[in-house]
C-alpha cells in the first residue's frame, strides 16, 4: 500500500507551476499528516475543502508578483506607521469550517495587537489574518477563497496575470460572500487601482529601482493623504 510520503514523492515532478489534485478524498487527520510529512519547507502549497486537497509548486512570475505585493505592503505600513505583523505563508486551518488554507502572504493588521508576541495562533480563539494575498497564474483560485470566507478573513488580494482585485465581505456575520471593492479595507487610502499601477508597472532599471519609486510615492503620496484624514481616490 502507498504511503503519504511515496504519494507525495510521486507528485512532485508535475507541480512545477502547477496545481496537483489529489485522486481521491482527504480526511482531516491525512490532511494533517500530509502538513507534518511536509514540514516547514512550504512546498507544496496546500489548499484543503471539504475533503478535496490541491497542491501547488510556485514559479518563478509568481513568485516575483508575490513579493512586490508583499513589499507593497510593507512600505505602506512602515511609511505610514501602521503596525502589522507578516505571517507569510502561514497555513490557515480551523476543522469545524472544514478548510485549511496557505496564502502567498497574510498580515495582522487592525488585529496586529491581539495576536502581537504570540508563537502559536489558534483560530478557534484567536482571530484570523485581516488581509490575504493570492497569486494566480496556473490555477483556480476559488477554493482558497472559499477556505478565506470560512475562515472570516476579512480582504482577500487577488492578482492575475493581468488583472487585480480586492475581495471584502459583503455584509457582516454569518452567510456572508466576498465582492470586489475599490479600495483597501486595512489600508482605506490606498485604491485597488493604485496597488494595479505599482505592482504590475515594468522596471526597466530592474527591481532595486522600483523599490526605491514605490518608496518615494508612499512618502510623497500617501503619507499627506493619510494625515488629510482622506480615502483612496
Amino acid at each position: 500500500m502507498m504511503s503519504v510520503s511515496d504519494r507525495t514523492r510521486e507528485i512532485e515532478a508535475p507541480l512545477v507551476d502547477e496545481w496537483y489534485e489529489w485522486p481521491t478524498p482527504v480526511d482531516w487527520p491525512f490532511y494533517l499528516r500530509l502538513l507534518r510529512q511536509r514540514g516547514d519547507s512550504g512546498v507544496p502549497r496546500m489548499v484543503y475543502l471539504d475533503g478535496s486537497l490541491l497542491l501547488m509548486t510556485p514559479s518563478l512570475p509568481h513568485e516575483e508578483r508575490k513579493e512586490r505585493l508583499n513589499r507593497l505592503v510593507h512600505e505602506v505600513a512602515v511609511g505610514c506607521g501602521i503596525p502589522y505583523r507578516p505571517t507569510a505563508s502561514t497555513t490557515w486551518k480551523r476543522r469545524s469550517r472544514r478548510g485549511g488554507v496557505e496564502g502567498d502572504h497574510t498580515y495582522y493588521l487592525a488585529n496586529e495587537p491581539t495576536i502581537r508576541g504570540k508563537r502559536e495562533v489558534d483560530l478557534r480563539a484567536d482571530p484570523p489574518p485581516d488581509l490575504a494575498v493570492e497569486v494566480v497564474y496556473s490555477h483556480d483560485v476559488t477554493r482558497a477563497i472559499e477556505v478565506y470566507r470560512r475562515l472570516g478573513v476579512p480582504e482577500v488580494w487577488v492578482a492575475t496575470e493581468r488583472r487585480f482585485q480586492i475581495l471584502a465581505p459583503d455584509r457582516p456575520g454569518r452567510g456572508r460572500r466576498y465582492r470586489e471593492v475599490g479600495r483597501s479595507v486595512g489600508f482605506p487610502f490606498l485604491s485597488a487601482e493604485e496597488i494595479a499601477d505599482r505592482v504590475y508597472r515594468d522596471a526597466p532599471d530592474g527591481e532595486l529601482r522600483w523599490a526605491i519609486e514605490l518608496r518615494d510615492w508612499v512618502r510623497e503620496t500617501l503619507v499627506p493623504r493619510l494625515d488629510a484624514g482622506g480615502r483612496a481616490p
